[in-house]
């Protein structure tokens, strides 16, 4: 899947510092848990995006190299089983302490407009930055039980805006890969909508909301996707990749 992009293979000047490898082991959970392969990767990755990505701190955020270090692991195992090695068109990745408060006039959740300030975890724009809470990032690095990961949540946008919409649907490659994925996801988006499913209600938001929330819940809850939405479960594992459900152990009922 995403086979209509190019993959970029980096320059070998790019080299995983030594001294991040114990900030990922306590911070980020998921690092234990990869093979030697997919660390072998994922150390690529992670170089890359700390080097490539222009960094912005906002509202008094001290943007040390660990909270670089975080981010980008989260945003690197997104992309451990794509073809791509970069996510494009992002302008810049602006860091705020906690909360994001963000004016101006938007779209609200049930559709109509509001100029009322926006109080977010993280924000994607097309083309432009992803905007993240360093709390919420600490946060869903340390504890995937809990189900939610601003980093994954923000980064799936930037894999569904690749061709350019973004509906929900990221570029898979073939026109029966889409319909397939639409008859899986129209009836589970349905689904959240009346209350009915392992996904946060935020995923009825729209269609978009809910391929991130999915993704959030498909590499922290695996087991409980599989549970309760195993065709979504499968769709994802086909696009990503990745099987988080074989890698990490089924939590204790």
């Amino acid at each position: 899947m995403i086979n209509v992009l190019r993959r970029w293979f980096g320059s070998s000047t790019i080299t995983f510092d030594p001294d991040w490898e114990p900030i990922l082991l306590e911070q980020f959970a998921h690092w234990s848990a990869l093979d030697d392969a997919e660390l072998h990767r994922m150390r690529y990755l992670l170089s890359r995006f700390v080097h490539d990505t222009s960094w912005e701190a906002a509202r008094g955020m001290d943007l040390t190299d660990d909270v670089k270090v975080i981010i980008a692991a989260q945003a690197s195992l997104l992309l451990l089983g794509l073809e791509i090695d970069e996510y494009f068109d992002v302008s810049s990745v602006i860091v705020h302490k906690s909360t994001v408060r963000l004016s101006g006039a938007h779209r609200t959740a049930g559709g109509t407009m509001s100029d009322s300030p926006q109080r977010l975890a993280g924000q994607a724009t097309p083309k432009g930055p992803v905007v993240l809470s360093w709390n919420a990032v600490r946060r869903g690095a340390r504890r995937p039980e809990h189900g939610q990961n601003v980093v994954y949540h923000e980064f799936a946008h930037r894999l569904d805006m690749l061709d350019g919409i973004t509906d929900g649907t990221p570029p898979l490659g073939s026109e029966s890969a889409s319909r397939r994925w639409s008859e899986v996801f129209t009836p589970a988006f349905e689904r959240v909508s009346s209350g009915d499913s392992v996904l946060r209600s935020y995923a009825a938001t729209n269609t978009a909301e809910f391929f991130a929330v999915a993704t959030e819940v498909f590499f922290n809850r695996p087991h409980d996707l599989v549970t309760h939405e195993p065709e979504i479960y499968e769709q994802l594992r086909g696009f990503y990749h990745q099987d988080p459900a074989s890698r990490l152990s089924a939590p204790d009922r």
